[in-house]
């Protein structure tokens, strides 16, 4: 925090990264207010922790450590910093996985390489010389060989990762390929793809479940900020929009009795569904 202020005093510009773990997980809007008021940000990144479980510290074998973050958790994390994003600080502070999403909607490619169609643009670069295929296979199978041996335009042109790129969209699983999120999503990152399918097939995300659950729910204001921008208006509309469907169900609310069906449209009773908040 006293590195922060030095920062905020020269007015210099910063991003915070944050992670999203077993140990913060169920606090999203904590993390997301005390980022935005306290600390001050108007760039976040939510990174989740899926960490395996084995003696190497490579991505193989399918156990990940308890201080990683479930696909359940980190998906209801993002869906209450996203409710509270949408509705009060959208064009005030900008989050990554907003900014990509919001890109998806509108027919570009994701700026993120783990939502990417394929990959391989990432590498990483040790400093005795070693390159590897991707920043998150720094190993010894992914090894592409030493600047100090072979030239960097050499190992980046290299059959090796020629073939690592397009693995990323050739080894997806069917159940990813038929999904409506796929379009945003892609599989997400393969080093996190260490899940069956409900059918059997290896390859799924370990955060599957809560990717899925976010970008369905995001589904609608994403249409809505997609299309303001395609029409010139900023997506910052949305606040608005949201308010005014608020206050119209705050009006329908009012009116409803506890056995009538409740006006969110959820199939429920009112008496078991917006009535109990």
């Amino acid at each position: 925090m006293t590195g922060l202020a030095l920062l905020q005093k020269h007015r210099v510009d910063f991003n915070i990264l944050t992670t999203v773990h077993a140990a913060n997980a169920g606090y999203p809007l904590e993390v997301y207010r005390f980022l935005r008021d306290q600390v001050g940000t108007q760039f976040i990144q939510f990174i989740p922790i899926v960490e395996r479980d084995n003696q190497t510290g490579f991505q193989e074998g399918d156990r990940v450590t308890n201080r990683s973050v479930t696909g359940k958790q980190y998906g209801n994390f993002l869906i209450v910093v996203f409710d509270e994003w949408a509705r009060r600080d959208v064009g005030r502070v900008f989050v990554q996985i907003f900014d990509v999403a919001l890109a998806a909607w509108l027919g570009e490619q994701p700026g993120l390489c783990i939502f990417q169609k394929t990959c391989g643009q990432a590498l990483a670069m040790e400093h005795n010389g070693d390159l590897f295929s991707c920043d998150h296979f720094v190993e010894p199978k992914h090894k592409l060989g030493n600047i100090q041996d072979i030239p960097l335009i050499d190992m980046v042109a290299s059959e090796q990762q020629r073939r690592f790129g397009p693995a990323k969209q050739e080894t997806l699983p069917r159940y990813c390929r038929q999904c409506n999120v796929r379009f945003v999503c892609n599989g997400g990152c393969p080093k996190n793809r260490i899940l069956h399918t409900p059918d059997g097939e290896p390859g799924l995300n370990y955060l599957c479940q809560g990717y899925k659950a976010f970008f369905t729910r995001i589904d609608q204001p994403m249409r809505f900020m997609a299309n303001e921008i395609r029409h010139q208006r900023p997506p910052a509309n949305i606040m608005a929009y949201l308010a005014r469907l608020e206050a119209e169900l705050r009006r329908r609310f009012a009116g409803a009795n506890r056995n009538d069906p409740c006006p969110c449209g959820s199939g429920r009773k009112f008496k078991h569904c917006h009535r109990r908040h």
